[in-house]
């Protein structure tokens, strides 16, 4: 696998691959783990953290048209208004709108997402499939 083409990204590409993929883990991470604890709440800060990071980063990629947003810079609006929602009803301890907010996240905005960045003509999926 040729790392080449990551190495010599902008930073906005840098930081917002290693927020999404530091988000996917510490996603996996939290889905499987007890919820409630302190713990959850300390990772689950963690990742929203990571979450506000990669979306704000991603206004800074306009590859798929340049000098431009793309349809999916609409996923990084969503997931900006999406997370101080889950924060808010976790808050008014409205669990079950909390964890659709967050688990809707985790799959939309990490894993489907995170699938589209894996084709041919994407920076992800020329480096792992070749060009």
């Amino acid at each position: 696998m040729n790392f080449t083409p990551i190495l010599t990204a902008s930073p906005a590409i840098q930081i917002h691959l290693a927020s999404t993929l530091a988000a996917l883990v510490l996603g996996c991470v939290m889905l499987i783990r007890r919820k409630g604890t302190g713990w959850h709440k300390r990772l689950g800060w963690a990742w929203v953290v990571l979450m506000a990071i990669a979306a704000i980063s991603s206004f800074w990629i306009t590859g798929l048209r340049p000098g431009g947003f793309s349809p999916i810079h609409i996923l990084s609006v969503v997931a900006l208004v999406t997370l101080p929602w889950a924060i808010y009803q976790v808050r008014r301890r409205n669990i079950q709108s909390h964890r659709w907010s967050m688990i809707s996240l985790f799959f939309g905005g990490l894993v489907i997402a995170g699938i589209f960045t894996l084709l041919p003509n994407r920076l992800l999926g020329g480096m792992i499939f070749g060009p």
